[in-house]
C-alpha cells in the first residue's frame, strides 16, 4: 500500500468514528457571528443551547482522547476533523456545506457589499494582470491608472509569468496591515512606474445600474443582495424619478443572474413595490423552526406603476423571494426562464477553529405557500408538496410549482448579450492599451464605425467589443444601457409596460 492509499486508509476508517463528534462540537461552538437582530437572511449566524444535547458531549470528549492516546499511528485530529465535517454536510442537502476560515472572511466581505482594495478591476491574461475598468475618483484614478495597463508587481510579490491568480491578489490586499501597498504598473503608453496606492473600503455597486426609457420606464438591475443593495436601489429609484420628471413610473427590474444574498434587503425592496402594508411576502417553515412570516412595511417613497420582473435560470435564493411574491400577488409580469430553485434558510454555526457550518434550517416558501426549493437528490418527505398546483393571491391564476419560480412569459435570452471572456482579453491585450477613451455617444451608435481594425476571428463580434470598451471607459450603467437596446426581454418587457393593466391582460392570454 503506498503512502498515500495508507493515509487515504486511516481517514476512511477514522471517518465513521468522527462524523459525529466533529458535527456536534461544531454545534456547542456556534456564536453570533454579525450584529443582525432579525433572522431575515438566506445565511445567518446562530447560537445554540449547548445543554440542549445531554449527555452527549462527555462521550465524545471521550472518545476524542482514547483515538489520540490509543490509535497506531500519529493522528493529524485536525485534518481528520475537517474531513469529517466535509462528509457529514454532504448528506444533508446541495448547501448546507462547510466553510474555512479564509472563505468565511472572503463571504463576510461579499455580503457586506465592500472589499479592501484601490479601485479597479482586473483579469489575469496569459501570466498577466491586466486593468479593464477602473473607478471614477478612486486612489487607482488619482494614481494614473487606466483600462489596459498591467499590474506587475505589488510590493515584492511579481505579478508576471508565476501563475497568480485573482485570488491569489485578492488574499494579499486583504490580509495587508499596511494602509498602502506599493504597485508596480507597465501603462498602456508601455512606460512603467511604481507608486504607493492607499487602501480603502470599496462600495460594491450591487444595484446602482439604472437608466430612464421614453421617460416612462425605468430599468434597475440587481446583481445580488448585500447590505448596501436597498439604499443602490433606493438611490436607483430617486435618480429615475428624477429623469423621468415623475413621481409614477413604470419599472423594468432586471434579476438575471443574480445568485440571492441577504434576505432583510429583498423584504425592504419588496415594499417599495407593494403599496399595501401587511402583505405577507414570504414565510419560512421548518422542522425546528415555527412558520414565520414576513410582510410588507406600506412605506414606500415612489409611486411604481406596472412592473416587470427579469428571470432566468441563475436567478436564485432572494431574488427567487421577490419574483415569488410579485408573481402571487398579481403585482407585475414575470419573463424570462425558470429560476435555479433555492429557497432555504441557513445559519452559520463558527467553530472556534475559524472555520464555520452553514447549515439548513427551514425553507421560504411564496406567499401562496409554493416551496422555492427544488427537491434535491438526498429526498425526504419534508420536500416534496403533495399538491403541485396553487393560484396567485388576487386574480387566481392557475401557477405550477416544480421548484423554482417559472416566469409568467417564457423567453430564451438573446446570446449576443452572453459574457465572452475571449473577447474582454482581446479588448484589453489589443485595443484598450495605448488608446484614449472614445466619446460614449460614438461608442454608442453602431453607425459610426470604430477608429480602428478589428482581428477577423472577432469581426462578428463588434456589438460585444463596444460594450466591452463602454463597461472600460464609463462603467456598467452605460454598458447595460446600450446592451439592453436589443434585448428581446427588455424590449418584451417596454411593450407590455406600455399597455394598460398589463397583469390582467395577461391573465386574459393577451400576450
Amino acid at each position: 500500500m503506498t503512502p498515500k492509499e495508507n493515509q487515504k486508509y486511516k481517514y476512511k476508517t477514522l471517518e465513521p468514528l468522527l462524523l459525529a463528534v466533529s458535527m456536534v462540537i461544531g454545534m456547542f461552538l456556534g456564536y453570533n457571528l454579525f450584529d443582525n437582530k432579525n433572522d431575515l437572511s438566506l445565511l445567518s449566524a446562530s447560537t445554540l443551547d449547548p445543554s440542549s444535547s445531554g449527555t452527549g458531549m462527555g462521550r465524545i470528549e471521550e472518545i476524542i482522547r482514547v483515538v489520540e492516546n490509543s490509535y497506531v499511528d500519529v493522528v493529524d485530529s485536525e485534518n481528520i476533523s475537517l474531513k469529517a465535517i466535509e462528509a457529514i454536510v454532504q448528506q444533508l442537502d446541495p448547501h448546507s456545506s462547510y466553510i474555512s476560515a479564509d472563505e468565511l472572511e472572503e463571504y463576510n466581505q461579499k455580503m457586506q457589499g465592500k472589499h479592501k482594495g484601490i479601485g479597479i478591476e482586473s483579469k489575469f491574461i496569459e501570466d498577466s494582470l491586466y486593468v479593464n475598468y477602473v473607478v471614477p475618483e478612486s486612489n487607482a484614478e488619482k494614481a494614473g491608472i487606466k483600462p489596459g495597463d498591467v499590474i506587475l508587481r505589488i510590493e515584492d510579490d511579481t505579478l508576471v509569468n508565476k501563475n497568480r491568480n485573482i485570488k491569489f491578489v485578492q488574499e494579499l490586499l486583504r490580509k495587508t496591515e499596511n494602509g498602502s501597498l506599493e504597485f508596480e504598473v507597465l501603462s498602456s503608453g508601455a512606460e512603467k512606474f511604481s507608486k504607493k496606492i492607499a487602501l480603502t473600503e470599496i462600495e460594491s455597486q450591487s444595484a446602482s445600474s439604472h437608466y430612464v426609457i421614453d421617460n416612462n420606464h425605468g430599468y434597475i438591475k440587481i446583481k445580488r443582495f448585500s447590505a448596501n443593495t436597498y439604499d443602490q436601489f433606493f438611490k436607483s429609484l430617486e435618480s429615475i424619478s428624477e429623469k423621468a420628471g415623475k413621481d409614477e413610473f413604470n419599472l423594468i427590474l432586471d434579476l438575471r443572474d443574480n445568485p440571492g444574498g441577504f434576505v432583510p434587503q429583498t423584504l425592504r425592496i419588496l415594499s417599495q413595490l407593494f403599496p399595501t402594508k401587511d402583505r405577507v411576502l414570504s414565510f419560512t417553515e421548518g422542522e425546528h423552526r415555527k412558520r414565520k412570516e414576513y410582510k410588507s412595511s406600506g412605506r414606500n417613497f415612489y409611486k411604481v406603476k406596472n412592473l416587470v420582473v427579469l428571470i432566468n435560470e441563475n436567478s436564485a435564493s432572494a431574488s427567487e423571494i421577490i419574483a415569488g411574491a410579485v408573481q402571487d400577488w398579481d403585482r407585475g409580469v414575470l419573463i424570462g426562464q425558470a429560476t435555479y430553485g433555492k429557497g432555504l434558510v441557513q445559519e452559520i454555526f463558527p467553530l472556534k477553529t475559524g472555520g464555520a457550518i452553514r447549515l439548513t434550517v427551514a425553507r421560504y416558501a411564496t406567499p401562496s405557500g409554493r416551496f422555492i426549493q427544488k427537491p434535491y437528490e438526498i429526498q425526504n418527505d419534508a420536500q416534496l408538496q403533495a399538491d403541485s398546483t396553487f393560484y396567485t393571491k388576487k386574480l387566481k391564476r392557475k401557477i405550477q410549482n416544480n421548484g423554482g419560480i417559472i416566469p409568467d412569459l417564457e423567453m430564451e435570452m438573446n446570446q449576443e448579450s452572453e459574457y465572452n471572456s475571449e473577447i474582454t482579453d482581446y479588448v484589453c491585450q489589443r485595443i484598450l492599451p495605448g488608446r484614449s477613451a472614445i466619446d460614449l455617444e460614438k461608442l454608442m451608435d453602431e453607425n459610426i464605425p470604430l477608429p480602428f481594425e478589428i482581428t477577423d476571428k472577432f469581426g462578428s463580434s463588434i456589438r460585444k467589443i463596444r460594450a466591452e470598451l463602454i463597461y472600460s471607459w464609463y462603467g456598467k450603467k452605460a454598458y447595460y444601457e446600450y446592451f439592453q437596446k436589443r434585448d428581446p426581454l427588455v424590449l418584451k418587457a417596454i411593450e407590455i409596460l406600455s399597455k394598460d393593466d398589463p397583469v390582467k391582460r395577461l391573465a386574459s392570454n393577451e400576450f
